[in-house]
């Protein structure tokens, strides 16, 4: 992912109360599918924000854009319309997000592009939120480091 064109938007510091690793896993999914669909002009955007306690989280794409009817079926495991995909990366982030109880929403246009918003709820205690694990978002330029 060299050379990757990109805008970051967020607060200089937010906390949530989440699994890391999981997280982890969520952000790189979304982001390598947004660097791949975006192709080598396009730009990957990411926006973080906090809305009455709740941390909504933006990645979008300028790519080639999810087909009307193929959006009902793109977190179902196994589904791709990639050549060389298996189908898993998209599964596996809505699998993270509700094991969170949090929520994950689409929106694409083709030719245009596609929105990931992922929204975590304030408060919530879901079985993969650990009570111990604090991921701490700090904005340094232009990137995000997290640790817990």
């Amino acid at each position: 992912m060299a050379d990757v064109k990109f805008n970051l938007n967020s607060p200089a510091k937010i906390e949530i109360l989440a699994d890391r690793h999981l997280l982890g896993q969520v952000y790189t999914n979304l982001f390598s599918n947004a660097v791949e669909a975006k192709g080598d002009n396009g730009l990957l955007e990411v926006e973080i924000d906090t809305i009455r306690g709740d941390v909504l989280i933006k990645v979008s794409d300028s790519g080639k854009g999810i087909l009307p009817e193929n959006v009902p079926v793109i977190f179902d495991p196994f589904f791709t319309t990639k050549e060389k995909g298996t189908g898993l990366g998209l599964a596996i982030v809505y699998n993270i997000i509700k094991k969170h109880q949090d929520k994950i929403k689409v929106s694409s246009v083709p030719d245009k592009g596609t929105t990931f918003i992922i929204t975590l709820e304030a408060g919530k205690s879901g079985n993969g939120r650990n009570p111990n694990s604090i991921i701490l978002f700090l904005r340094l330029g232009n990137s995000i480091t997290h640790w817990g």
